[in-house]
């Protein structure tokens, strides 16, 4: 094995000579009257050999950067060769030396530099070697049949006359060139299949980052075969999809650290900038190469100049592009804010920071960031810039963001970026702060109301209650001592006393109804409903089924709850029901309350409203103040008790 300068040599000249043939193509080209395009072809080659050269300069042993330049070498003489063999055949005077030989050396060699990727590169791809001690096989077969293939065909008068013109120096005769052509390219065909279904079968069951990069370079090279040999295509849809070759290797390495390769973006910035600039100068260059050949000197100089300026627009978007791949938006804190606040405006509450946090990430292409408290300390945040956070001139926390790689800070135009953004990010944080805030306010008042709810019920209930009952029984007990012996004055006031503790015993009963139940805040209408049939269990099994409910209204919800809490007393007190079921649905914008058990029924002298409020009649009344009705249908086989509130409370 050679070593790293040796290898990174041998790597360089072949990328040298690949560009070498594509300055040959491109003057040549120029030179001839209906040149056949392949220029394009060339810097193909180039790509795949210069970064074959750098991986091989990175990872001298591994045989995926061997491979690309193996695979631009190939196709740098096949562009080399057309264009040496066409021009010193046709045009030179007198002939170039050897250019038949070169001609026809070069005729078939572009077949293995489209093959090779597609087949044994995706075989050793990403990590250099094959899966297994099998995959030798299909390999060798491509290898060996793609050998024969080139050979057999190119010493054949039909590829020769593709270049050059007159006799092949070399002519095979046709029954070999059928039948080493045959076979070779059923091994071929058998090698290539075999290796993509285990490819496929490799997609499936790798994982990340393996199953990105090879995903990558699959979604490449299966529609360049395609376009290669079953659906013509125009040329430039074959160029890219060619150049999407070497790019998606690219991906793998910048993206995904494709053989632990970590590359500085400063170096990614340089390498898609000089690739910009090459581009623009090509296509100016073969612009001008066309008109030159249409036009007179000057007209044709001007119309270059021309499309120069026309392609400059192009060429400084394809640089932002290429700095907001590496960099992000810092050369346009004005997308960046406006991108955060669409952010902020379309993510829901609880994704909110994280939205936001993802936004300054993608804007600075850092990997990480977070916002602490103005109070909490932030040891250990090394390779990280803090922002403070101020709002109203108050610190309401600090942002933390991650450097994009160990030893590569932030530059000026980041931290400008950042500057813009961290206002934004303050604003978002204040809100949240103040949310949280007023939901531990809520959540203290109503704790309170309840606290102060539950502590008047429980005077009223345990306190005046049974003070106001217990002066009754002693306006009743003077009654029966006095009895006939009471002068009607006494006997009558006594009578109204009696009336008017009654009243009053009404009355507090009539208070403590209206109480909003405690269980409808604590745990909603569904469960509270559920708590009080599931206290019913020892007496009555119950089964509780509900749709999913709309926002109930405060009238609505207290009503439905005590209806269902009554109907279900009065299911475990009197019907002798062995089970019963609770029905909860909303349907056309009524609330429907079901009660249902398989009791013995009860008759209609049954139907009156009870001293202790849980009657029928009480139920019609509260179905009745918010609007509704109240259905009972009673029978020998139970009782159905049905109770229709509307969903919006009339004024």
């Amino acid at each position: 094995m050679h070593s790293r300068p040796q290898a990174t040599g041998a790597a360089l000249a072949a990328t040298l000579l690949c560009a070498a043939a594509v300055g040959l193509s491109a003057w040549v080209e120029a030179r001839v009257p209906e040149p056949e395009s392949s220029t394009l072809g060339g810097v193909y080659g180039v790509a795949c050999a210069a970064l074959g050269a750098l991986l091989v300069h990175l990872r001298p042993r591994n045989a995926i950067g061997w491979l690309l330049v193996l695979t631009g070498l190939l196709q740098g003489l096949s562009v080399g060769s057309n264009a040496y063999g066409s021009y010193g055949v046709k045009f030179a005077a007198p002939d170039w030396p050897l250019a038949p030989v070169v001609a026809q050396a070069g005729s078939m060699v572009w077949l293995p530099s489209l093959v090779l990727p597609a087949t044994v590169l995706v075989a050793v791809y990403p990590s250099g070697r094959l899966p297994a001690r099998w995959w030798q096989w299909p390999v060798g077969a491509v290898s060996a049949g793609l050998l024969l293939v080139t050979v057999a065909t190119g010493l054949t008068q039909d590829a020769y006359d593709d270049i050059a013109s007159g006799p092949a120096p070399v002519v095979l005769p046709d029954a070999w060139v059928a039948a080493v052509g045959t076979s070779a390219g059923v091994a071929v065909l058998a090698g290539a299949v075999t290796i993509w279904g285990a490819t496929v079968v490799r997609l499936v069951r790798a994982g990340p980052p393996e199953r990105q990069q090879l995903a990558w370079l699959v979604c490449v090279v299966l529609p360049l075969m395609v376009v290669t040999f079953a659906v013509p295509a125009p040329e430039w849809v074959f160029v890219l999809l060619a150049m999407m070759v070497p790019g998606s290797i690219v991906i793998g390495v910048v993206r995904y650290q494709l053989l632990g390769i970590v590359v500085s973006r400063a170096l990614v910035y340089a390498t898609l900038t000089a690739a910009v600039v090459v581009l623009y100068l090509a296509v100016a260059t073969l612009a001008a190469a066309a008109l030159g050949r249409t036009l007179s000197p000057v007209p044709g100089t001007v119309a270059a100049a021309l499309i120069a300026v026309a392609l400059s627009p192009a060429r400084t978007r394809l640089q932002s592009a290429a700095d907001r791949l590496v960099y992000g938006r810092r050369r346009d804190p004005v997308a960046a804010v406006t991108e955060l606040g669409d952010r902020v405006a379309s993510a829901e509450e609880a994704d909110l920071l994280p939205a936001v946090l993802g936004t300054v990430t993608a804007a600075l292409r850092a990997p990480a960031a977070r916002v602490t408290g103005p109070g909490e300390p932030a040891a250990g945040d090394t390779g990280t810039v803090a922002v403070a956070l101020r709002v109203g001139g108050r610190d309401v926390g600090t942002l933390h963001v991650a450097e994009r790689h160990p030893g590569e800070p932030f530059t000026a135009g980041d931290r400008r970026l950042l500057a813009a953004l961290a206002p934004q990010v303050a604003v978002v944080v204040r809100a949240l702060e103040l949310t949280r805030s007023l939901e531990r306010e809520r959540d203290r008042v109503l704790t309170a109301t309840h606290d102060e709810r539950d502590r008047i019920r429980r005077d009223l209930h345990d306190g005046l209650g049974p003070s106001l009952a217990g002066i009754g029984l002693a306006v009743q007990a003077v009654q029966a001592q006095l009895g006939e012996r009471a002068d009607p004055p006494t006997a009558g006031l006594l009578a109204r006393l009696k009336d008017e503790v009654g009243a009053a015993v009404g009355e507090v009963r009539r208070i403590i109804d209206g109480l909003r139940p405690a269980p409808l805040d604590e745990v909603g209408f569904v469960a509270a409903v559920q708590r009080h049939a599931d206290a019913l269990a020892p007496s009555v099994p119950v089964r509780v089924t509900a749709d999913e409910l709309p926002p109930l209204p405060p009238d609505v919800e207290t009503a439905a709850y005590r209806i269902a809490q009554e109907a279900l007393t009065n299911v475990a007190r009197h019907s002798g029901a062995r089970s019963a079921e609770v029905g909860l649905r909303a349907r056309e914008g009524r609330l429907e309350v079901a009660v249902v058990d398989d009791g013995t029924g009860f008759g209609p002298a049954d139907d009156d409203c009870r001293p202790d409020g849980v009657g029928l009649a009480s139920m019609r009344t509260r179905a009745q103040a918010v609007g509704g009705e109240l259905t009972v249908t009673s029978g020998p086989d139970g009782t159905r008790v049905v109770a229709g509130l509307p969903l919006e409370v009339r004024p």
